[in-house]
């Protein structure tokens, strides 16, 4: 696949006018022809959310750069289902204005537009960046992104495959395939305005909370290493339905 030009699909959750999108727009051209329909305005958050029964409204901004009010996962579906005549070989999302590390990936609205192309077998890849992005940090996250994706590729892992790529923004020059860390999110629930007689509130994020473990995405990122981690749709504890069967085996009356 990487010997010839790629279709790519192109979203993110910052808006269609982010920094991060626009760069990685721009190196992504070096592997073939790229489309990108992104929300119209910042969604982060937005998780896997799709506006069922809701009317959207999509909008041309450019030549195969399209804005769409809905999230991230409305854009995928969309592009994939209404735009485009063949799927395309890549779904790729980002580069995201922040890390998406720990369970960020459940609330990410970034992930959630990879994971809705590999839903639909296509190799997906969520991008972040941690910290403050500058122009000198996306550009070189755009390129060191490009060029992994190439890499991984090459690798041919199984059709439907999900990477959450998370890039230092120290301008990194390595990466290590990774696990999932235990950082939990922690977000506060903040009174900002008072409008007559109801208030208004926010959920700002508070102090995070993680358990160091090794081969982590968080350990990656602490040692400057970019970290990909492949991640999966099946959400079953095997270790409690394990548990629950053996106990409801052992309880169940002898069949006559």
């Amino acid at each position: 696949m990487a010997e010839r030009e790629l279709n790519i699909l192109l979203t993110n959750d910052d808006g269609v006018n982010a920094e991060g999108l626009i760069c990685l727009q721009r190196e992504l051209r070096t592997l073939g022809r790229v489309i990108t329909v992104a929300p119209h305005q910042e969604k982060s958050g937005a998780s896997h959310s799709i506006s069922l029964n809701q009317a959207f409204q999509i909008a041309e901004i450019s030549k195969n750069r399209y804005a769409l009010k809905g999230s991230p996962a409305d854009c995928v579906m969309f592009a994939l289902k209404k735009m485009l005549d063949s799927p395309p070989d890549l779904v790729v999302s980002g580069i995201n204005h922040g890390a998406n590390l720990g369970d960020d990936v459940v609330y990410s609205g970034t992930v959630a537009g990879a994971r809705e192309g590999a839903l639909s077998g296509i190799l997906s890849f969520a991008i972040s960046q941690t910290g403050l992005p500058s122009d000198e940090t996306l550009n070189h996250a755009a390129c060191f992104s490009t060029k992994l994706i190439s890499r991984i590729i090459a690798y041919q892992p199984p059709a439907g495959s999900l990477f959450n790529i998370n890039i230092p923004d120290s301008n990194p020059s390595s990466f290590r395939f990774t696990k999932q860390s235990s950082k939990k999110f922690k977000g506060n629930i903040e009174e900002f305005i008072e409008r007559g007689e109801g208030r208004v509130y926010r959920v700002v994020r508070g102090e995070e909370e993680w358990k160091p473990e090794p081969n982590t995405d968080l350990e990656a990122i602490g040692e400057g290493v970019v970290s990909v981690t492949p991640l999966q749709f099946d959400q079953t504890d095997y270790r409690t339905a394990e548990y629950l069967i053996r106990k409801h085996l052992k309880k169940e009356p002898p069949r006559k």
